[in-house]
């Protein structure tokens, strides 16, 4: 039980949350939706008339809500879903939070855990169904966006800070992994403001 609710990988097992490839959102027969529905009912009656174990109840039905959707979405979207034979994809994930401004290749977060890159390729593979490079290069383009729409750091800064070479390769970077520049999609982010 210790070991459950202690889970440092827990949010990066929901792939949900951490796919960029995939839609994070999608409509539900409403046979599937009942028990999620019902689960949000019973943490609505928790909070609302709270007693001594709510808290703990809360967080089972959030836990079990969670993974619930998170079977959904795998299911809808045919992501591989096996128990996990090792923690290297989820450990590749936590890692890449932490140092994706400093480190851009692969090889370097097989370093860092001490696998060769053909191992950490094939964890990741195996968990999400994504090159370890696919999901580094994803990850990269959200800092890359987050800089772009909330901070004042102009594109040769986040150049720098994320250390491409140079400004033009940032910028075909983005282009190749969006199909849009930069300034397009500056613009179309303003525009739904």
């Amino acid at each position: 039980m210790n070991n459950f609710l202690s889970d440092k990988y827990f949010m990066y097992r929901l792939l949900y949350c951490n796919q960029h490839d995939y839609l994070t959102w999608f409509d539900m027969p409403e046979e599937e939706a009942c028990p999620l529905l019902d689960l949000l009912r019973k943490m609505k009656k928790e909070l609302r008339n709270p007693i001594a174990d709510s808290y703990h109840l809360i967080v089972a039905y959030l836990y079990q809500f969670l993974l619930l959707l998170n079977r959904i979405y795998a299911s809808r979207f045919h992501l591989p879903f096996a128990l996990p034979l090792n923690n290297y994809a989820y450990q590749y994930k936590q890692l890449l939070e932490k140092n994706i401004c400093d480190k851009a290749r692969v090889a370097d977060y097989a370093e860092m855990m001490g696998i060769s890159r053909v191992s950490l390729n094939k964890a990741v593979m195996r968990e999400f169904g994504l090159s370890a490079v696919h999901l580094l290069k994803q990850r990269l383009l959200q800092e890359v966006k987050n800089d772009l729409l909330f901070s004042d750091l102009s594109v040769k800064e986040i150049a720098f800070r994320l250390h491409f070479s140079e400004p033009n390769h940032l910028m075909r970077f983005f282009k190749q992994m969006t199909g849009q520049t930069i300034s397009a999609f500056l613009a179309e982010m303003n525009r739904e403001d």
